[in-house]
């Protein structure tokens, strides 16, 4: 851009002394701009103008169009004749007059140029000038000038003395050339102005040439430029620009030879150097093609940004200009190839980057700065021109893949740009070209804030490595794009983990590739379900391969369990499970299981299993069965397992399903009985085995477990011929076909069972015929201990004589009927009388018997037969006993049979006492109290506590009453027996306390204490 200039005409030889004052002084500042288009004063700080010396007359022919032309117009603002004083006033009149006319004459008669004429007065004269007297008689050099060429309707002095010692002198001439120089300016502008206003008011008419509108409007821009009003100048072009777009819609573009492209180099220009053609001659001669006008037009814009300082502008035009310009150059008709474009979009994008890259840090620049809003968004714009870079670098890379031949970069058309050539010439510098931008753009993105963007960079790399078929870099890179499990996947998350699916597998990484296609088929709504199936099956049986059959437990949320229930079959347990599949295409899997648990700390659990099962993408159900076990009860869904290939996947559960089994329907069963035949003291139970449908091999192992604690039960005997006991296992020795039936009572060693368990389960391992393993368990509530407890009591009457008393206690839980009891001891056998006695929880029976014989050693036998009550009674049973029963010394048995019912109720309930006497009567009277045992007190006693009887008495009859403190069982008071006033001995059985049960009725309560009495 050319220069304004400051012309001056020396012909005395001036310039010479005042030349260093007077460019000290330049630039020009402090002018007020009256003026302009937009009619508003504005303040110029500072205006750069250039000297010159000598007059010259090519400009004569000077118009509107050539002053607007960068190349033709001239940059002159203010002429000035420089004059010194001369002491011969004939001298001026003959000499410089004449001269200085003929000069105003010619430099007026020019369009936008100003004058003056500077008088430098010498010492001398300033001091001549200084004497008042002198000057009123002589007139001066300066006044003359003043007069002749001062016109008084002048704006401004065109006439000005210099004295060049005086500071205010030299003010007052630079304030005159401001003056001169604004004038120039807004004259030049208003010639502008007026043609502008009349070419734009025919712009409708035939002939208006829009490049000669533009170049007349470019003449207010350059202008404005050499003031220093940049903002001025920008908004003259993007009047420009807007114009250009409304006739572009309108399809008048005929002022354009052609759209162009097409010269050496238009893939790669600076936008910032617009004068390495002749743009302006072009537009003047309307033969500038549309995108060399383009190129020129954002080039200017894009210079006065960067002179401003506003660079995120800068990068947002850019951006805009890039896409739209780029769109209109692929448009049909314009002659450009597609990797010209490219190639162009490539250049425009890596050149404003550059720019971008220069901007100060005061302008938001800088990147690499901790710091403010501009900065980032300055960060994110250069990141968006590398990533549009990049992007021209895969469609190049596509162009030149797609060539006949393949890698010739010498057949790519219109492509001219140096670095592109080498860069499309070898892989190797395309791959680094390539990263390094994206690298560039990644760095840029991660300084701006935009971590994700940042991301996409890195998997363009990652792409490009795998396009190479550099798996292992690949997935290094990938590995740190993808984020953690658990975590949610965007549509960028999961373009790169199918890309190190990919890359995992060309490693040989089958069990990673895996789990990567797991969690894609995972994420909702992906587009490639149907391909992830495929792979899904594909890299299954891989794993199956490298395993050697084995499988591993893949972690990823495939299936869901959505219901379970049991299905009734007459051959198999069965068991209905619905499943929820994510995978968008059928399945083939190889095995479906499930397992389902009863308990808690030693938890049974049964696996149920489908094999070879076609699973449809949603809802699918499966059957599954279970022949190796046999168990009923209440069992909870534990686990589903989906097992394809080398793979296992756990189906989730949201929710517990309960599932209610009955036992295996054609598998062996064991039940557990009260014994047939026991001996008192000894737990004992009943195993019966049947083995249903199922032929059962030899190695049937019966093992029995507190139900409770889990704890085992230790067998001890086996009275059955099939079967023997080993380490408290119970084992047969036969095979048995189906339908085969067997029972026998077992024997436990006691002190294992301490407390007796209330439940007992049985667990059963045995082989089928067919060899195949299979398990029975079943849990029993019962009592593995006698159902009665017999004791025996003695009491020596002399005369070689024994009082024998013997008790029958039920401790069954349910009731029975007390078929026989027998009981002997040496030489006697008796009955006791209580056939067919229903007997309940608690209650007693007894007899005495008087018999002859040793008092000191002495075994009662018998045996006591019975049958339970209950729904579930298996005929009678036999219990065998031998207590013994030495004769105590001189006491009195005291046994109370208490009767059934509760208290429910806390009131007082009179109970009868009768006493039988038995033995010969040595004492004239029995008398009888109630004493209080020892503990806490569960009643309290009322009414009469003592009576007496004659000895010769049957009975004596004891009546008192009890007031229960609780509900439920109390233990009667005990009863004591004196004569003669001193107590005798009272014989209490510690195993089997007195203890009734409180009617809960007002009914009398009638109790029966056999007493013996020895003097």
């Amino acid at each position: 851009m050319q220069q304004l200039t400051l012309n001056i005409v020396d012909e005395n030889g001036v310039w010479e002394r005042i030349e260093g004052d007077f460019t000290s002084r330049l630039p020009l500042r402090n002018l007020i701009w009256k003026g302009g288009l937009t009619q508003s004063a504005r303040f110029i700080e500072q205006l750069d103008v250039k000297v010159t010396v000598g007059e010259s007359d090519s400009v004569s022919s000077y118009d509107t169009l050539a002053l607007a032309s960068e190349q033709t117009g001239s940059g002159r603002l203010l002429n000035m004749y420089l004059l010194e004083s001369d002491s011969e006033a004939d001298t001026y009149k003959a000499v410089i007059k004449p001269r200085v006319k003929a000069w105003v004459g010619r430099v007026s008669q020019r369009k936008g140029e100003e004058w003056m004429i500077v008088y430098v007065a010498s010492p001398e004269e300033i001091q001549r000038m200084s004497n008042s007297k002198f000057l009123s008689m002589r007139t001066s050099v300066f006044d003359k000038l003043k007069s002749d060429f001062q016109g008084k309707k002048d704006a401004g002095e065109h006439v000005v003395q210099l004295q060049m010692g005086s500071v205010e002198s030299w003010n007052s001439l630079f304030l005159a050339m401001r003056e001169r120089v604004v004038l120039a300016l807004e004259e030049r502008v208003s010639q502008l102005a007026d043609e502008m206003r009349r070419m734009d008011a025919n712009r409708m008419l035939p002939g208006w040439n829009y490049c000669k509108f533009f170049v007349l409007k470019e003449g207010v821009v350059r202008l404005y430029r050499l003031m220093g009003l940049l903002d001025e100048a920008l908004a003259q072009y993007d009047e420009l620009e807007a114009v250009f777009f409304q006739l572009l819609g309108a399809q008048r573009l005929s002022w354009f030879s052609t759209f162009g492209g097409l010269a050496e180099g238009d893939d790669y220009s600076d936008v910032l150097d617009t004068g390495k053609r002749a743009y302006g001659r072009q537009l003047v001669e309307t033969t500038i093609s549309l995108f060399d006008f383009r190129m020129y037009l954002f080039g200017r814009q894009a210079q006065l940004l960067v002179a401003l300082g506003h660079y995120g502008e800068l990068a947002d035009r850019a951006q805009r200009f890039i896409a739209t310009f780029g769109r209109s150059m692929r448009e049909p008709g314009t002659g450009l190839s597609p990797a010209f474009v490219a190639a162009w979009t490539y250049s425009s994008c890596m050149n404003i980057a550059e720019i971008l890259e220069g901007a100060p840090a005061s302008g938001g620049g800088s990147v690499r700065a901790d710091g403010g809003t501009a900065m980032r968004a300055l960060a994110a714009a250069k990141a968006g021109f590398l990533a549009g870079a990049r992007q021209q670098l895969d469609e190049l890379g596509a162009l030149w893949q797609r060539l006949p031949g393949g890698g010739d970069a010498d057949g790519l058309p219109a492509v001219a740009n140096p670095v592109l050539a080498a860069v499309l010439a070898t892989d190797e510098r395309f791959d680094q070209i390539y990263v390094r931008t994206c690298e560039q753009a990644a760095q840029y993105y991660v300084e701006s804030g935009r971590r994700r963007f940042a991301r996409a960079m890195h998997g363009d790399v990652a792409r490009l490595l795998a396009s190479r078929r550099q798996w292992a870099g690949a997935a290094r890179l990938l590995r740190t794009l993808v984020p953690g499990k658990g975590e949610p996947l965007s549509s960028l998350d999961a373009a790169a983990l199918e890309r190190l699916a990919e890359c995992e597998r060309q490693l040989g990484n089958a069990r990673d590739s895996l789990e990567c296609v797991v969690r894609l088929i995972a994420q909702a709504g992906s587009d490639n379900d149907g391909a992830y199936a495929t792979m899904l099956s594909a890299l299954c049986g891989v794993l199956w391969s490298e395993q050697g059959g084995k499988r591993q437990r893949m972690a990823g949320d495939l299936f869901s369990v959505l219901g379970a229930k049991a299905v009734a079959r007459s051959d198999t347990l069965c068991v209905e499970i619905l499943l929820s599949s994510r995978v968008a295409a059928d399945v083939r899997v190889d095995r479906v299981a499930a397992v389902l648990s009863c308990g808690s700390g030693h938890r049974l659990e049964v696996e149920f299993v489908a094999r070879d099962v076609t699973l449809t993408s949603g809802e699918a159900t499966v059957m599954l069965t279970a022949d190796a076990v046999s168990c009923a009860g209440r069992f909870s869904l534990a686990a589903v397992s989906v097992a394809i290939g080398g793979a296992e996947f756990v189906a989730a559960t949201k929710a517990l399903f309960s599932v209610d089994l009955a036992e295996h329907p054609a598998n062996p069963t064991v039940r557990l009985l009260p014994a047939l035949v026991a001996d008192i003291g000894s737990p004992v139970l009943r195993v019966a085995v049947s083995t249903q449908a199922t032929s059962v091999a030899a190695g049937m192992a019966i093992r029995l477990f507190d139900a409770g604690s889990g704890a085992p039960l230790k067998v001890t005997r086996c009275d059955h011929a099939g079967f023997l006991v080993s380490d408290g296992v119970i084992v047969t020795t036969d095979a048995m076909d189906s339908g085969h039936s067997s029972e026998a009572d077992v024997e436990f060693g006691t002190d294992s069972l301490a407390p007796p368990p209330k439940a007992v389960t049985v667990c059963v391992l045995h082989k089928t015929a067919a060899g195949e393993q299979r398990v029975f368990v079943g849990t029993t509530g019962l009592d593995m201990m006698p159902a009665l407890n017999i004791s025996a009591h003695a009491v020596a009457l002399g005369d070689n004589r024994v009082a024998v008393i013997l008790r029958a206690r039920c401790t069954a839980a349910n009731a029975l009927r007390l078929e026989s009891l027998l009981a002997s001891v040496p030489d006697t056998e008796w009955a006791l009388e209580a056939e067919g006695a229903v007997m309940r929880h608690g209650d007693v029976v007894s007899a005495v018997r008087e018999i002859t014989g040793d008092a000191l050693e002495l075994r009662l036998a018998g045996e006591a037969r019975f049958s339970s009550l209950a729904e579930d009674a298996n005929g009678s049973r036999l219990m065998r006993f031998s207590v013994p029963c030495s004769p105590a010394g001189q006491a009195v048995a005291v046994h109370m049979t208490a009767g059934s019912g509760f208290c429910r109720v806390l009131e007082p309930t009179p109970l009868s006492v009768r006493i039988r006497i038995v033995g010969p009567a040595t004492a004239a009277r029995v008398r009888v109290t109630v004493t209080e045992r020892d503990g806490p007190a569960q009643w309290l006693i009322a009414g009469a506590v003592d009576c007496e009887a004659d000895v010769g008495s049957s009975e004596v009859l004891l009546e008192y009453s009890l007031v229960a403190l609780g509900p439920g069982f109390l233990r009667l008071p005990e009863v004591v027996c004196c004569e003669g006033g001193l107590p005798l001995q009272t014989l209490v059985d510690a195993d089997f306390p007195t203890i009734c049960a409180v009617p809960n009725h007002g009914a009398m309560a009638v109790y029966s204490v056999p007493v013996v009495v020895r003097n």
